[in-house]
């Protein structure tokens, strides 16, 4: 219970330092703010209620589990988190690239991509149904590597903080944001995965180390239009926004999205 309630702690504390320095020092001026908060607030709500209110329980009592496989057991408890933490973010970076790879998954995730302007609310952006299959996901990787409570604790803060962040429509000066994202994924980094040419879509796949991307050759620096001029939204559509919360709902199991542009 003290696990649950540190992680909302600290997930409320994050969004309000995040939200505020958006809004301080935006990069850019959001025009369709009021829309799209509704939808990613109301996507946060559904997969709360769903999904996410489940999964602290769930994953720390898989962590408790016996493993069948457990090669972190002999190290000191400190490095053996430490492992357990690049680990699940090498196992996130996969699961991501197999969202984009794979048509069916690709049909639940383009509910993500379809944000058409990118801030902090942009990472609570999920079908609820690619929720729960993520949490499947490391829940398996925690009960077959024998990954300890407190390092799904610590991941579960790092990956909910990190994924906000890089989703934040801020600029870092380049004399920061450079050299920060040979360690971490940075906004500007993040931003082009979020382009809707289809190239860059497929590019940064990361959401905490930037190490994956460049070790997998995923790495893209700059996108090809520059940042200022970076187009955000569904790949392969030239200036498709959802209308409505049931159309986001609905996308996965639509063939072809409706709307200005096409879409893959």
């Amino acid at each position: 219970m003290i696990d649950y309630h540190l992680r909302i702690l600290l997930f409320l504390l994050f969004v309000s330092v995040l939200l505020s320095w958006q809004y301080l020092l935006p990069r850019k001026p959001l025009q369709q703010w009021r829309i799209r908060w509704r939808h990613n607030v109301s996507l946060l709500v559904i997969d709360a209620l769903l999904v996410r209110l489940l999964q602290p329980l769930l994953l720390t009592g898989v962590a408790l589990l016996p493993s069948p496989f457990t090669p972190l057991a002999s190290l000191p408890n400190l490095l053996a988190i430490a492992f357990s933490l690049i680990l699940l973010d090498f196992i996130i970076y996969w699961q991501h690239r197999l969202f984009h790879k794979i048509p069916w998954l690709w049909r639940l995730h383009r509910v993500h991509h379809s944000d058409p302007e990118l801030d902090t609310t942009s990472a609570v952006r999920f079908h609820p149904i690619e929720i729960l299959l993520s949490l499947v996901i490391k829940a398996v990787a925690i009960w077959l590597f024998g990954i300890t409570a407190a390092a799904v604790l610590i991941f579960d803060i790092l990956l909910n903080s990190l994924a906000m962040f890089n989703h934040t429509n801020i600029n870092l000066p380049k004399s920061i944001e450079r050299p920060l994202r040979w360690l971490i994924v940075t906004p500007a980094m993040h931003r082009i995965h979020h382009s809707r040419i289809q190239e860059e879509a497929n590019r940064n796949f990361g959401f905490c180390l930037s190490l994956w991307d460049r070790c997998c050759k995923s790495y893209l620096a700059d996108s090809q239009h520059g940042d200022k001029q970076l187009n955000i939204g569904l790949p392969q559509t030239t200036a498709y926004a959802p209308k409505s919360l049931l159309e986001l709902l609905n996308m996965p199991f639509s063939l072809h999205i409706k709307g200005k542009g096409r879409s893959s």
